[in-house]
C-alpha cells in the first residue's frame, strides 16, 4: 500500500468520517439488537410465528449487508490514513480516543448480540425437539446473525492497536 501524507484539514476530514462509520454502525447493530428481541417475542410459548420470524430474518439480513459495507468503507478509509496518524498519534489524540470509545461500544454491541443469537438458537432448537405443532423449522439466512457479521469483522482484518485501548476496564 502507498505511504501517502495528507494535509491537516483533509486528513481530519478523514478520521471524521471514520468516527461518522462507526457511529452508523452503531445505529446499525442497536437496530440488530432490536430484530433479536423481535425474534424472540415470534417465539411465543411452545409456539413459532414463522411468518413474522422469516420477516425479522430477512430484515436482519439487509442489516448484516449494510454492515458489511460500512465495514468495507472503513477499512479502505483506514487503510489509506492510518500511516499519517501512526506517524504523530498525539497530534490526532481526540480522533483516536472517540475511535477506540466507539470501537468499544461496537465490540460491547457485538458481545450482547451474539448472546442474543445464541439464546434465538435454543430457542428453536428445543421447540424443534419437542416436536410441536406450528414450529417447523423456520427458514433461517445462512448463518447466525451474529455469526454472519463476526465472519465478515474477522475478515476484514484487525485493527490497529492505535484504537485499541490497551488499558481495558474490567
Amino acid at each position: 500500500m502507498e505511504n501517502r501524507e495528507y494535509d491537516e484539514v483533509s486528513l481530519n476530514r478523514y478520521l471524521t468520517i471514520l468516527e461518522d462509520s462507526l457511529e452508523k454502525k452503531s445505529r446499525a447493530l442497536d437496530t440488530l439488537s432490536e430484530m433479536c428481541s423481535k425474534q424472540e417475542e415470534a417465539i411465543c410459548g411452545e409456539k413459532l410465528d414463522v411468518d413474522t420470524y422469516n420477516e425479522v430474518t430477512e430484515l436482519k439480513g439487509r442489516i448484516i449487508e449494510n454492515l458489511n459495507q460500512l465495514d468495507d468503507g472503513f477499512t479502505a478509509l483506514f487503510d489509506r490514513v492510518f500511516p499519517t496518524v501512526k506517524s504523530d498519534p498525539h497530534k490526532y489524540a481526540d480522533h483516536v480516543r472517540r475511535t477506540q470509545d466507539l470501537i468499544a461500544e461496537i465490540s460491547e454491541k457485538t458481545i450482547l448480540i451474539e448472546a442474543a443469537e445464541r439464546r434465538l438458537q435454543a430457542r428453536l432448537d428445543r421447540l424443534a425437539a419437542s416436536g410441536r405443532p406450528g414450529t417447523s423449522a423456520p427458514h433461517v439466512a445462512p448463518g447466525t446473525a451474529a455469526g454472519r457479521y463476526n465472519a465478515t469483522m474477522n475478515g476484514a482484518g484487525g485493527v490497529s492497536s492505535i484504537f485499541v485501548d490497551n488499558k481495558r476496564r474490567k
